[in-house]
């Protein structure tokens, strides 16, 4: 018998709010260990997976054997594709560094000029955004700062002005990991990853267009900052728009590469012919600064950049349909026996189920008032509707047996579900053939055309959708539980020879490059630990219907929600440092929350991960790593008190975006 899950347990008296509380400990748990405690991620991970299978079992009453089942399922997700994407950027980035190539890329930007302000546009801004979309998890803060500190900017200003321009491409950071794991959390596949990319793609670059002029005011003032209006509207433009294109047309793996290279090129070219009448320095530097020197070839430079042009061609050919359709033959799909199909959800109480089954007839009585059985097409299709009638009579008796019971599942109830849901399937299935474009199909003809040469009447397209509602409402959920391995058409692939290329490129030995690949993976073991278990976490509180609770509680906010998703990924970015891990923890709740609101789960989905961005500027993790590169050791709490109302004006103007989204702009939603 498949376990029921259930959101208000027993041991809490039934109440929501305080089943919301036990169900948000795992959350409390990893929140004080890595911002309290200061914990290591690796430690404060299993931590709280371990306390989110123990309520599971112990409050929830979920079995030990699915909660196990559903904690190891999350954690070969988390490996597979989603650390896999890590390891693989890491390995391409580590090639470039052990080649020198990382150098002469830092080297030809800085030689480009001599004005701060301009070089805290191509550095912080544009140079950063690409080291995001290369490596992420802390590089660009760390890179990008030390740069702009051995060009002779003060600490404060190069660790402020790293962490502020860094907002915008953190939700494709590490190429595109946090978008990946967020379609996984929520139970997309590529479909439904396409539509959160493009959803991010149409939230994010309103941010991104003003995040240039925003940091130089804030480093130099309105003056001072209108004297370069050209160059920040060529920069914030060329990387907003680019922003939107990928993220809409080529998905969640490009944006930041591709935004950040136009914008590098836009800066660079508008830079040759026209520059500030004088360059802007700081007040500390004694004379007028200058550019730094360098003495690599136009073709040096070129060949430094190479590994980046293939990974962009790696992953564009990758993500040609046809490509990846001849790819995605070698996928296998593998059945996580003993919990596929093994809980069910939106279970209803007999006495309700009398309703939903009554409510279900009626839509039939409708249909069969309106199809005439003369045609043989016709005729089948309503063989098919008497047929489900007469399940629902029986299910009748089988409720009317069950009232006063409970939200119980019995074999008999089970069984007669069952039947209702495969001639549901049948149905659909004649219905779709006897649509205009099912007939132009069969017809031979584009759907456009299907008008004239058919031989039987076509019914809507959604005159079954009030019956489908109906029988939607009326059928309980089985949980899935399959995991795909495709290696071959993985994203990951695609980087992974892309490296091997860039050690061509580099002139990187065969020896070399295996030692590389071997010290990647031993100095990302405890990062695998951490993303494993944070993604078991996820996945154990989903199965178990933990995350369906707190969903619940933010149904009270009712109308504000939309405003209210990207404070929730704001507010896990600032206690794990990471976006991908807040699309973990709270990508369910996101969707839960939407759809008992009636908004779009890719509405609230993408909002968690774009609002989320706003906070990696104030998260713990961000400030040691800014700290340590530019040489503020130990003044973490001057740079949160600097970034802290940065972090918050920026999270409200996405939660205002994506309000408008919800209600003012609903086209938007993909």
């Amino acid at each position: 018998m498949p376990w029921i899950q259930i959101y208000t347990p027993q041991l809490s008296g039934g109440s929501l709010g305080l089943s919301a509380l036990i169900a948000a400990i795992p959350l409390f748990i990893i929140g004080i260990c890595l911002a309290g405690l200061k914990m290591k991620a690796h430690k404060a991970g299993p931590l709280a997976v371990a306390s989110a299978i123990a309520i599971a079992i112990f409050v929830w009453g979920m079995p030990v054997k699915l909660a196990a089942l559903s904690t190891l399922q999350g954690a070969a997700f988390g490996l597979f594709p989603v650390f896999y994407i890590v390891i693989t950027t890491i390995f391409l980035y580590n090639i470039t560094v052990k080649g020198g190539q990382f150098e002469i890329i830092r080297a030809s930007l800085a030689g480009v000029t001599a004005d701060r302000r301009l070089q805290a546009l191509l550095i912080a801004f544009c140079f950063g955004a690409f080291i995001e979309g290369a490596a992420g998890f802390g590089t660009p803060v760390a890179i990008a700062g030390a740069t702009l500190v051995g060009l002779g900017f003060r600490p404060i200003y190069a660790a402020s002005v790293c962490l502020i321009a860094n907002t915008a491409p953190v939700a494709f950071g590490a190429i595109g990991i946090p978008v990946v794991a967020l379609a996984g959390v929520m139970g997309y596949g590529d479909d439904g990853m396409m539509k959160l990319s493009t959803m991010v793609g149409r939230q994010l670059p309103f941010i991104s267009v003003v995040i240039p002029f925003y940091v130089i005011l804030i480093m130099v003032g309105w003056k001072k900052t209108v004297e370069i209006l050209p160059a920040i509207i060529t920069c914030g433009v060329s990387f907003a728009v680019c922003q939107w294109a990928s993220a809409t047309y080529l998905g969640p793996y490009l944006p930041d590469i591709i935004s950040s290279l136009v914008a590098m090129v836009a800066l660079v070219l508008l830079l040759r012919v026209w520059h500030p009448q004088e360059n802007w320095t700081f007040d500390h530097e004694p004379g007028l600064a200058q550019k730094e020197q360098h003495d690599y070839t136009a073709g040096e430079v070129l060949r430094a950049w190479s590994p980046y042009l293939a990974l962009t061609i790696m992953v564009l050919l990758w993500g040609i349909p046809s490509v990846k359709a001849s790819l995605d033959k070698s996928k296998v799909m593998i059945t996580v026996e003993g919990l596929h199909n093994s809980i069910v959800k939106k279970v209803s109480k007999p006495e309700d189920g009398l309703k939903k089954a009554e409510a279900v007839k009626a839509e039939i009585d409708k249909q069969l008032a309106v199809l005439s059985p003369a045609d043989p097409k016709l005729a089948a299709l309503t063989a098919k509707l008497n047929e489900l009638k007469s399940l629902e009579d029986q299910i009748i008796s089988v409720e009317l047996g069950l009232a006063g019971k409970g939200a119980v599942l019995t074999d008999e109830r089970l069984k007669a579900f069952d039947a209702i849901a495969k001639k549901k399937g049948e149905l659909v299935k004649l219905a779709k053939e006897l649509t205009p474009a099912g007939l132009a199909a069969v017809a031979g003809a584009p759907a456009p055309a299907a008008a004239a040469p058919v031989s039987a009447p076509a019914i809507a397209k959604d005159q079954f959708k009030p019956l489908d509602k109906a029988l939607g409402d009326q059928l309980p959920i089985k949980l899935a539980a399959m995991y795909a391995f495709n290696f071959m058409s993985a994203a990951g692939t695609a980087i992974l020879i892309a490296a091997f290329l860039s050690a061509l490129l580099c002139r990187v030995g065969f020896g070399d490059t295996f030692k590389i690949l071997g010290k990647t993976l031993f100095d990302m073991r405890f990062p695998a630990i951490t993303v494993a278990s944070v993604l078991g976490l996820a996945y154990v509180m989903n199965a178990a219907g933990m995350t369906n609770c707190l969903g619940l509680v933010f149904t009270k906010t009712g109308h504000i929600f939309p405003f209210i998703a990207p404070f929730l990924g704001w507010l896990g970015v600032f206690l794990t440092g990471s976006d991908t891990s807040s699309n973990v923890l709270f990508g369910g709740l996101q969707k839960a929350t939407a759809e008992q609101l009636g908004l779009s789960p890719i509405l609230t989905g993408a909002a968690n991960t774009s609002g989320g961005v706003m906070g990696k500027m104030i998260s713990p993790q961000s400030l040691a790593v800014a700290c340590a590169a530019c040489g503020m050791v130990g003044e973490e709490g001057t740079l949160f008190r600097f970034t802290f109302k940065h972090s918050l004006l920026l999270t409200c103007i996405v939660g205002i975006i994506v309000y408008l989204q919800a209600y003012v702009v609903p086209w938007m939603i993909p």
